[in-house]
Formats: C-alpha cells, sequence, structure tokens
C-alpha cells in the first residue's frame, strides 16, 4: 500500500470541517444552490472516510476523534444555519444539536476525569446521520426546485427527531456505566 494512503481518511475528515466553515457564508448569504453542492461534498466525504479507513486498513487515535468531531461540526453548523434561516423548524435543529453537544460533552468531560472512554460509532448512529443529511438533502432539493415543502418538512422533522433521540438513548444505554464514574 502507498504510504500516502493511510492519510486519505484524515483528509476527508479535515476536508468536512473546513467544507462546513465554507457553507457558513454560503447559507446566510442565500446562495442555496452552492450550498447545496458544498453540502453534498461533504456528506460525501463523511461516507468516504469510513470507507477509505476500511479499505486501506488504516486507523489512528487521531482519526479515530477527528472523524466524530467532523461529523458534530458539519451538522452543528448545518442544522443550526438551516433552522436560522427557517429552511427547518428550530426544534428540529434544538434537539440534532443538544444530542451532538451531550455527547462530545461527556466524552470531553472524561477526558478531563481521566476516565478511559472509547466510543464507537453505533449502527443507530450511522442510521442517525444518514436521515439527517437525507432530511437537509430533501430540503435543499424542495428549495433548488422552489417547491412548496410543508410536508415534507413535517414528515422530515418527526423521522429525524425520532431517530436522534433513539440514538441518543441507544448511546446511554451502552455506556450507562459511565454515570457513576462521573459522578463519583
Amino acid at each position: 500500500m502507498n504510504a500516502t494512503l493511510k492519510y486519505v481518511p484524515n483528509f476527508l475528515s479535515l476536508s468536512r470541517i473546513i467544507l462546513s466553515f465554507f457553507l457558513i457564508p454560503l447559507i446566510l448569504n442565500g446562495y442555496v444552490g452552492m450550498s447545496s453542492l458544498v453540502f453534498a461534498v461533504a456528506a460525501v466525504s463523511d461516507f468516504l472516510d469510513g470507507y477509505c479507513a476500511r479499505k486501506f486498513k488504516v486507523s489512528s487515535a487521531f482519526g479515530a476523534a477527528l472523524d466524530p468531531l467532523a461529523d458534530k461540526i458539519f451538522m452543528v453548523i448545518v442544522y443550526s444555519l438551516w433552522a436560522y434561516i427557517e429552511f427547518i423548524p428550530f426544534y428540529v435543529a434544538a434537539v440534532v444539536i443538544a444530542r451532538d453537544l451531550l455527547i462530545l460533552s461527556i466524552v470531553s468531560l472524561c477526558k478531563c476525569r481521566g476516565i478511559n472512554l472509547t466510543i464507537a460509532p453505533l449502527v443507530s448512529s450511522k442510521i442517525n446521520t444518514t436521515i439527517q443529511m437525507l432530511f437537509i438533502t430533501l430540503i435543499l432539493a424542495c428549495k433548488l426546485l422552489t417547491m412548496d415543502i410543508p410536508y415534507f418538512v413535517d414528515a422530515g422533522a418527526a423521522i429525524v427527531c425520532l431517530s436522534t433521540f433513539y440514538s441518543g438513548a441507544d448511546y446511554a444505554q451502552k455506556y450507562r456505566w459511565i454515570w457513576p464514574e462521573l459522578f463519583k
């Protein structure tokens, strides 16, 4: 294997973080087409970094921390800005962001307390991320096609909230042993 291939997954995760910040002015200035393109590239990079890590059989502690951090940054930026410009309901963004910040806070608190915690992505989390990205993709497609979308938004919002709650509960169940350690 080419030695540089081992860096591809981390490069893709870093590129997702950079693209997330490029989305901010695009979304806020109403560039729906361009922000849709950047969103699509970032979303594909999320799939590709995991695929490349498995295909090239590479992993690192840095990559294991970087990929979920890139996901969280991407989702927080996308959901908060789409809610801010009223493409999606505020409560959907609040649910998505609250789950991600809660997980990030627990990981950070464990790190500060010296608790050895390695969170592996759960199947429910991967499904949840896919649902969240599909929801935004649907909203963007409707906006690009200038379609009225209230039923899509309502149904999609409900599905996103349910999958987000389920994924959060799944993490809480799997890592329930953390709570006594955190509050000793």
